[in-house]
């Protein structure tokens, strides 16, 4: 019984948490400059994205805290950045939060970014 209840209590969480982390999005305002949320972790995301790219890119797209650590590999991998050491966790905790699958505000943007699937290769990848 005891064992049922805790999973039944999972369950219910995941399933509210992309809902929470969409409500506590619209609980904090949006920087004009950057564009990103204004949420614990903004200006260190900011910093750190405006170093190679313009931060308007980052409410762009999604993904869970996999994808965003992925996004970032590839960046240190294949285009300069640097590792970012003891900053890892705190990026992916606001991008994951803030910027996750299921937080993209429609009032916002005017189309649902396009699947993986539908994307032009990146240069030197084969298509």
């Amino acid at each position: 019984m005891t064992k049922t209840l805790f999973t039944a209590s999972l369950l219910v969480l995941s399933c509210l948490s992309p809902v929470m982390a969409a409500e506590t999005a619209k609980s904090y305002p949006v920087d004009p400059e950057s564009g990103l949320i204004m949420a614990p972790g903004w200006e260190m995301v900011n910093y750190q994205c405006n170093a190679c790219h313009t931060s308007l890119i980052i409410p762009q797209n999604k993904g869970n805290r996999e994808v965003w650590r992925d996004t970032i590999q590839w960046m240190v991998d294949t285009q300069g950045l640097w590792d970012l050491s003891d900053t890892w966790d705190p990026v992916l905790d606001y991008l994951s939060t803030y910027y996750n699958e299921t937080g993209i505000d429609m009032k916002i943007f005017r189309r649902k970014p396009l699947d993986s699937e539908q994307m032009p290769p990146m240069p030197g990848e084969e298509g």
